[in-house]
């Protein structure tokens, strides 16, 4: 089949309905708004309009800077403050503190470059230093586009530069002042509103701001909240990473055996953090020091002093510093310069405030975070609003004295509609969401889980059997609501443990395989280790692999109707059914023809990992209502944000559909999700011709070659909306309703480019997902796709409920998770990853149930 016949529209019978889709005749962005599916509504934005005055310095001059030595970095900005009082104090140039800087016209020195000899004072290392700094006239830049913005803009690379300028010009004075963390600034916590994610780390609240050219140049400010590290004395941090209430400061009260239980801890935390050290009445003793790691304590910690006799750090504090080491039994920090061996006892170290950690955070501190950071759409406009205030930026003279501008304290308004949700068909019904969300009903397509067929595993040894049994009766029950058919379960259920039963556990899965078991659902303990147990040996170890649905042992306590329906969602879409589909009086017209979906999202490794690889994943459709997905994994180069292996993974992505639809696709449609602003144009390079590259391999003809529609997904972004009139909220956050839809005044003028608020808030304020599309080879209006991507949001397999962003995204950011999860303590040459690959991450599921990953 060519996939030109007329055929009917049925998910049971894998087939299309063909229909001619006319060339888009509606202009991108003509009459903006006009015309456009929704209703209507004024939103605010945390966007901040520039003010230009009327002697707006327009003429920028950029100048590289070289200060050498290249080292310590943090000096620098002084360096440049200094060199800026001594030569031109009255002006106010603005420097980004590692080597550009931007004036209104030129310095005094014109287009000579200008090199001087600066000495500025290192409070860590308690001396004066010298730096030669240089700077010399690299480009002019031409602001006055600024003032003069229309819809038929387009940003190029010279316009782009003056925004990188704009945004150097902005954050100047403040860096200067405070900490910094690529574009948001930490001014220090006021004292008692300091709040605690405990174990070491402070919350701090900072403020994004960034540049954003729409119909007008915006400043994007946002709250923005960080962990830092809590200014404390080592061994206070030692005995609370210890768990150790007791400890009030005495040597009895902190326990080496302790400390050395939770080295591994403590290390991880100490390693890279500055320590200021000081010994007790002596002032000059007091440096600063970066911490390479924990060694032995200073009792047992020998080194050879410069006549060759041994002795310990304990014996070389008594007789050469007079210091009697308090805590001789705890570990030694190793400081300073890798090629020494500088060892100081803990006690003598503090943990210098206003350092952020880029370490993962622990659950604990995770959810802390959270908490404070969740707030109604009030409370965070005031807090933006206040963070905006604290930095004075409209009093900073770089903006004032130097170029001639100012930053509008009010939100923009801006025009945003509220697209109609889908109608979603299920097996005899149609069900309307409302305020993003619907009840589940009988599916569209049930499985059915024959008697002996599927069996419970339980790995906590605090689960008793009697829990097994009443779940699996409520299971049955749940499951004729939704017309699954689930027939009695294998029994007597098995009880295992993950401590010391791995072999077992292995033997256990190859038994249920051999038994044709088509799902064991398996009870985990709340380690953090059960679940990728579980799941690398069910489906990486068996030949043939075996479906598994993990539940905690705490939900098993607290099973009720909702979380019931909430499982069989996933475990009806592993076993290759269909919970439901946009109904077909709603079905986007891309649908009405062979298309396959794409998703494809590329997760890293946390910032402190360094032997631990990325994860590329993508997720294709290849069924007609766009519900199944077929997943391809591969592990890349740690922070490699490129998918390496596209090309081939398209190549079994576009078999695959055919396989299970006997259909070619004739339009392909992309969300690739994960990718940052500066990384557009190689994701346009690479990835696009990649796709194209596979679809030419696989089509010689060019007259049936399959058009492509390529999205850019975005949520790590900082704009958000908020209502302007209380009927249009449908959350007690007062949050914008689902369905709202921002695409004029603050996007690209001329480009499909787009904010859509898709799911309901739970809690906090909603983030909007902004969309740009790349490539439109389908000619689509902008419409239609908004439309596409809002009802995507409804296929999500999981919940009943709009999800903040297409389904196919999220499942391959769900498949991603898995296979970092399948890769958890299991050690990868990330120098042969392709053998890696071959040998750790061949699934052995996949195939038989796609969906096994949700």
């Amino acid at each position: 089949m060519d996939g030109r016949e007329s055929l009917g529209v049925n998910v049971t019978q894998v087939s299309f309905h063909i229909q001619q889709i006319h060339a888009n005749q509606t202009p991108r962005k003509a009459d903006r708004n006009g015309g456009k599916k929704g209703a209507r509504i004024i939103v605010e934005t945390n966007m901040l309009r520039l003010i230009f005055h009327e002697n707006f310095r327009t003429n920028v001059t950029h100048y590289d800077v070289i200060i050498e030595p290249d080292r310590p970095k943090f000096l620098f900005r002084a360096v440049f403050e200094e060199f800026r009082r001594k030569h031109f104090p009255e002006r106010f140039p603005a420097f980004d503190g590692k080597k550009n800087a931007y004036s209104a016209g030129d310095l005094p020195f014109g287009d000579n470059s200008k090199e001087e000899e600066i000495q500025v004072y290192d409070v860590e290392s308690a001396k004066t230093r010298t730096f030669t700094i240089c700077l010399k006239k690299a480009a002019l830049l031409d602001l006055s586009w600024l003032k003069n913005l229309t819809y038929s803009s387009i940003v190029n690379e010279k316009q782009e530069k003056c925004v990188q300028a704009l945004n150097i010009i902005l954050r100047h004075d403040s860096a200067n002042k405070y900490v910094t963390i690529g574009r948001s600034i930490f001014p220090p916590p006021e004292k008692g509103r300091i709040a605690s994610l405990s174990n070491g780390m402070v919350l701090w609240v900072g403020v994004f701001q960034s540049v954003v050219i729409g119909l007008k140049p915006y400043l994007n400010v946002d709250v923005v909240h960080k962990g830092f590290s809590t200014q404390q004395p080592v061994i206070h941090l030692m005995s609370e990473l210890c768990n150790n209430s007791k400890f009030d400061g005495r040597s009895q009260n902190i326990s080496p055996i302790l400390v050395q239980l939770n080295l591994e801890k403590i290390n991880k935390y100490l390693k890279g953090l500055k320590v200021q050290y000081a010994i007790p009445g002596q002032p000059g003793s007091k440096r600063t020091y970066r911490v390479n790691g924990l060694v032995t304590c200073a009792r047992s910690n020998q080194f050879r002093l410069t006549n060759g006799t041994l002795c310990t750090v304990e014996q070389y504090f008594l007789r050469v510093k007079k210091y009697r080491i308090q805590y001789p039994d705890l570990p030694c920090l190793w400081v300073g310069a890798r090629d020494r061996n500088v060892y100081l006892p803990a006690e003598l170290c503090v943990i210098i405030a206003g350092q952020v950690t880029q370490k993962k955070l622990d659950e604990t501190k995770t959810a802390k975070m959270i908490r404070e950071a969740s707030t109604n759409t009030t409370t965070r406009k005031q807090k933006i609003k206040d963070a905006f205030a604290k930095i004075d930026l409209n009093n900073q003279p770089t903006l004032t004295n130097e170029f001639h501008f100012f930053v509008r304290g009010e939100f923009e308004k801006v025009q945003a509609r509220v697209l109609e949700p889908p109608m979603l068909q299920y097996n005899e019904r149609q069900i309307t969401v409302r305020k993003g969300a619907w009840k589940a009903q009988e599916f569209l397509r049930p499985c059915v889980l024959p008697e002996n067929s599927w069996t419970i595993l339980n790995l906590d040894k605090c689960v008793y059997d009697r829990d097994l049994y009443d779940f699996h009766d409520k299971l049955q029950f749940g499951g004729k609501s939704l017309k699954v058919t689930i027939g009695k379960a294998l029994t007597p259920f098995t009880n295992l443990s993950m401590q010391n039963d791995l072999k077992r556990l292995n033997r256990y899965f190859e038994d249920k395989k051999k038994q044709n078991i088509r799902l064991v659902i398996v009870i985990i303990p709340n380690t953090e280790n059960a679940y990728s147990t579980v799941k690398r040996i069910s489906e990486l170890y068996v030949i043939g692999g075996v479906l598994t649905q993990c539940i905690k042992s705490r939900t098993l306590k607290i099973m009720n109707d909702a979380t019931i329906t909430n499982i069989l969602l996933k475990i009806n879409s592993k076993l290759n059914g269909i919970n439901h589909s946009i109904a077909p009086s709603y079905c986007p017209p891309c649908l009405t023809v062979p298309c396959i979906i794409i998703g494809a999202d590329v997760t890293h490794p946390p910032p402190d990992s360094t032997n631990t690889p990325s994860v590329a994943a993508v997720a294709a459709s290849f069924d007609p209502v766009a519900f199944q997905y077929n997943i391809e994994l591969r592990l890349q180069s740690p922070r490699e944000e490129m998918i390496r292996d596209l090309e081939e993974i398209m190549i079994s992505q576009l078999k695959f559909f055919y396989m299970k639809t006997r259909y070619k696709p004739r339009k392909l449609i992309f969300y690739r999700d994960g990718v940052g602003e500066g990384q557009l144009k190689q994701v346009m390079h690479y990835e696009l011709s990649a796709i194209k590259r596979a679809i030419a391999r696989l089509e010689k003809s060019d007259e049936r070659r399959i058009a492509i529609t390529f999205l850019v997904v975005q949520k790590r972004h900082h704009v958000r909306f908020f209502p302007t009139d209380q009927k249009n909220s449908d959350d007690r956050n007062f949050n914008v309703q689902a369905g709202t839809i921002v695409d004029t005044e603050i996007t690209h003028p001329n480009q499909i480019d787009f904010y859509l608020v898709s799911h309901a808030s739970i809690q906090g304020t909603a983030r909007p997902t902004r969309y740009r599309c790349i490539c439109d080879e389908n000619e689509m209006s902008e419409d239609e796709i908004e439309q596409l991507t809002y009802y995507l949001c409804h296929m999500f397999a999981r919940c009943t409920r709009s999800v903040s962003y297409p389904a196919p995204t999220y499942y391959a950011h769900l498949a991603a998770f898995r296979a970092k999860s399948l890769i958890e303590n299991v050690p990868v040459n990330i120098n042969n990853l392709k053998m890696e690959q071959q040998a750790k991450m061949t699934l052995q599921i996949s195939k038989s149930s796609p969906m096994f990953f949700v």
